[in-house]
């Protein structure tokens, strides 16, 4: 059986209530075999950190709460499986995720990165590493 590796961003975690977006059950249902999810501690602090900065964005936090919650309700039916791993001090949080990636696509050959930052990808791109990514606020793009 086929096994896809999707690592989630930060930014993806607030998708299903911004953009009404079920992105777990696309991102399955697009993939031959299984998906497994993960997201890493590193982009929930990431996550954490601008809800402390930013206390008077009510709709990020509204968001992020929810984005957290439907995590939560799909823990179950979508297999995430929740990483300790944070960045070293002198990584960024992009060139984590990008390591990471490149370390999973070593031990197996179908690592995705579900990242809405156009930079993100790009550099995702350029190390062969496949992304998953929303395109016009409804649909979700494979490259």
């Amino acid at each position: 059986m086929l096994e896809n590796f999707i690592i989630i961003d930060a930014n993806f975690i607030l998708l299903p209530f911004q953009f009404k977006i079920d992105y777990l059950t696309e991102i399955t249902e697009s993939m031959e075999g299984i998906a497994k999810f993960i997201v890493y501690k590193q982009v929930l602090d990431e996550l954490e950190a601008k809800k402390l900065r930013e206390p008077n964005a009510t709709k990020f936090h509204m968001n992020l709460k929810s984005g957290l919650l439907y995590l939560e309700k799909n823990n179950d039916k979508f297999n995430i499986l929740y990483k300790q791993c944070v960045k070293s001090e002198e990584e960024t949080s992009d060139s984590f995720l990008l390591k990471i990636c490149q370390e999973l696509k070593e031990k197996h050959k179908r690592v995705y990165l579900a990242s809405n930052d156009t930079d993100l990808r790009r550099k995702a791109k350029k190390v062969g590493i496949s992304t998953i990514f929303l395109r016009q606020k409804k649909y979700l793009s494979f490259d």
